[in-house]
C-alpha cells in the first residue's frame, strides 16, 4: 500500500463546505486546500494548510499551479480532488481512488478513466465548448457565469497538436479526480506544466480548462508508475 504519509491530497475549493473530508476513507488523509472562494467557511479538521488563489482557470489551473510550485518537493503520490466531489458521480470515483491507493501491495498512483484505441486526438478532435453551466449548486450561488473564454487554438484536435504533436494517447479522465505518482510527473520538465498553466491564467471560465481536463493522461504520458482503471470497474478490479 501507499502509506498516507507518502500522499498529499490537493483540493481545489471555491464555495464547497468540504465536510466530505471527515468521512471514511477521506479521514485517513490530510489536505492542502487551494481556496479560490471569497471566504474560508469550510471544514478544516483534516486540513494542513489553506492557500488562497485568484478565481481563474478552475480546477485544472489549481492542479498545474501546485505542480509548478512544488515540482522539486513532490511526495510519492499526489492526489487531486475538486471541492465538489460530494456530488454522487464524483464521490464514487474519489472513494475508489483512495481505496485502491491504500490497498495491499499497491505502490502506484491511481487513475480512473476511459480508453479508446483511436486515441483522444480523434475522439475529441472536433470538440469545442462556448457555454458551460457549473454542475455544483454551491458554486453557482457565487459565480453563475456560463460563457467560456474561447481557446486560441480550437477545436480540441488543433489544441492537442499544439501541445502533444503526433503522440498517441488512448486514455482520458473526467472531473479532475486522480492520484499521480511522482515519477510520472517529473519525467517531464517543469516547462511542460508552466506552459499549460499559462493558458489557464487569464480567465475564470476558460474553454482550455475543458481541453486540459480531457488531457491529463496525455500530460503525464507514459504513465509507468500510475495504474489505470476503467470507470466501470468495481473496487480493486484488474489494472489495465
Amino acid at each position: 500500500m501507499v502509506a498516507p504519509s507518502d500522499v498529499k491530497i490537493i483540493v481545489s475549493r471555491f464555495n464547497e463546505d468540504l465536510k466530505w473530508t471527515l468521512r471514511y476513507p477521506f479521514n485517513l488523509f490530510k489536505y492542502i486546500v487551494y481556496n479560490k472562494g471569497d471566504d474560508e467557511l469550510f471544514e478544516k479538521g483534516n486540513v494542513l494548510s489553506v492557500i488562497n488563489l485568484p478565481n481563474i482557470g478552475r480546477n485544472d489551473h489549481t492542479y498545474l499551479h501546485h505542480l509548478c510550485e512544488n515540482y522539486d518537493k513532490l511526495p510519492l503520490v499526489t492526489v487531486f480532488f475538486p471541492g465538489s466531489i460530494n456530488l454522487p458521480h464524483k464521490m464514487k470515483r474519489a472513494i475508489n481512488t483512495l481505496l485502491n491507493l491504500i490497498r495491499p501491495n499497491n505502490k502506484k498512483g491511481v487513475l480512473f478513466g476511459e480508453r479508446d484505441p483511436v486515441g483522444i486526438y480523434l475522439k475529441f478532435k472536433y470538440f469545442e465548448l462556448d457555454v458551460y453551466v457549473n454542475e455544483c449548486k454551491q458554486n453557482r450561488k457565487k459565480n453563475d457565469e456560463t460563457v467560456l473564454q474561447k481557446c486560441t487554438a480550437r477545436p480540441y484536435g488543433k489544441w492537442y497538436k499544439t501541445f502533444f504533436g503526433e503522440a498517441l494517447e488512448t486514455k482520458w479522465t473526467y472531473w479532475g479526480i486522480f492520484a499521480i505518482h511522482k515519477n510520472d510527473i517529473i519525467q517531464h520538465p517543469i516547462i511542460r506544466y508552466k506552459t499549460l498553466l499559462s493558458i489557464l491564467s487569464t480567465h475564470s471560465n476558460p474553454e482550455a480548462g475543458h481541453y486540459v481536463e480531457r488531457s491529463w493522461c496525455a500530460i503525464f504520458s507514459p504513465k509507468k508508475h500510475t495504474s489505470f482503471y476503467y470507470y466501470r470497474h468495481v473496487l480493486f478490479d484488474r489494472s489495465l
